[in-house]
């Protein structure tokens, strides 16, 4: 009877280390991408999963244009989703974001045009207070930013800084720096 009430206990402490663990891997899933890729693409038939690899000398290039390191969890690979149009050409590009805020994760998703282009913008999900960061003036404020115009997203802003608002602006930035790197 120990035996088993000691291997129940350590089991839960295990359980409740992952879980904390788990807590600071900041990734972002995409959700529901068969309802939501019409959002920002009305003309998507489909799309593929893209997944690479985040070198050592890539992160080192990232963070030093950042000025900041990636969170765990983003420092290893770079997912994005390649969309396809009715004739099965590439459309475009989703970029499913996560970034830390002061009550989780604020998770939004941003949708490139051929071009590289800012299309749209959405919140997925966030838990944050102070709602600023999901008005559509706000998330406006990127569309028709250029992949490589990744340090001017902060310049776009000028309004009160919350952690919402601070989170989408470091997110965005974070996303489009790296896709630079390692897409274009």
């Amino acid at each position: 009877m120990v035996l088993l009430f000691s291997s129940i206990v350590l089991c839960l402490f295990l359980s409740d280390i992952a879980i904390i663990s788990a807590q600071e891997v900041y990734l972002c899933v995409w959700r529901n991408p068969e309802r939501t890729m019409t959002t920002i693409f009305p003309d998507a038939r489909d799309y593929k999963t893209i997944t690479l690899d985040i070198s050592d000398g890539d992160r080192v290039e990232i963070e030093s244009d950042l000025g900041h390191e990636l969170l765990p969890g983003q420092e290893k690979q770079f997912l994005y989703y390649d969309m396809i149009g009715s004739d099965g050409d590439s459309i475009g590009s989703i970029i499913a974001a996560s970034q830390k805020g002061e009550y989780g994760i604020v998770e939004f998703v941003f949708g490139l045009d051929e071009e590289g282009k800012i299309k749209d913008i959405y919140i997925q999900r966030a838990r944050e207070r102070d709602r600023t960061f999901k008005k559509r003036e706000f998330l406006d404020l990127f569309v028709g930013l250029n992949v490589s115009e990744a340090d001017q997203v902060k310049q776009r802003y000028s309004g009160p800084e919350t952690p919402g608002t601070k989170a989408v602006i470091r997110g965005i930035r974070k996303e489009l720096t790296a896709f630079n790197h390692l897409v274009e």
